[in-house]
């Protein structure tokens, strides 16, 4: 009862804090926030399908019913998964509350936004995609199923393939200041702070 409480929270958790970050990054600035591309529209589609999964997985549906290893259910990995899962979560409000007005989902190519190199940006270019990566992880070590682990696969190949076109757009758009911020903060994660 408490894992469902706990797993279930931080996934309505999650999905709303980037709902609210979406719309009042909107209010804030009166125009779209929202890209469009192929890769986006996918990440969203296997995202949702993650998040529907993990949902009813918590809320209805036993091990066995989306094939569940039950080999891999031991209590240590199961502890893991939490720590994961609450560490991805805290990450990706992070990088939503400093991220600020420059928040996009997609890349938005007719707005220039503020390079953001601050507070969670000081260790990771990309603390929101890597969140969402553990978070997810972290719910695969809770529930490990290939229906679960095979979809997140691919969405973080289709996020990387974002992260790369996005650093290509911030080059372009911030010139000498990206190429400063890439050369100390790594694309996931840095140890120079």
């Amino acid at each position: 009862m408490i894992l469902s409480l706990y797993t279930g929270l931080i996934l309505l958790f999650f999905i709303l804090a980037f709902a609210v970050k979406n719309v009042k990054t909107f209010l804030s600035t009166g125009v779209s926030i929202r890209g469009k591309s192929i890769k986006l529209s996918l990440s969203i589609l296997l995202s949702t399908l993650l998040y529907v999964l993990i949902g009813l997985r918590i809320v209805f549906m036993d091990s066995a019913t989306i094939f569940e290893i039950e080999s891999l259910q031991i209590k240590s990995a199961r502890s893991i998964g939490l720590i994961l899962v609450g560490g991805g979560f805290l990450l990706g409000v992070a990088a939503l509350i400093q991220m600020k007005d420059s928040w996009r989902v997609g890349i938005k190519y007719d707005q220039k936004t503020t390079l953001i190199t601050s507070g969670i940006y000081r260790i990771s270019r990309n603390p929101y995609f890597l969140s969402y990566n553990v978070l997810i992880m972290g719910y695969i070590f809770i529930f490990p199923s290939p229906l679960l682990f095979f979809p997140y696969l691919l969405l973080v190949y289709v996020f990387h393939k974002m992260i790369l076109e996005e650093e290509k757009y911030l080059e372009n758009t911030h010139g000498d200041s990206y190429f400063r911020y890439k050369k100390k903060v790594g694309r996931y994660f840095t140890s120079k702070i």
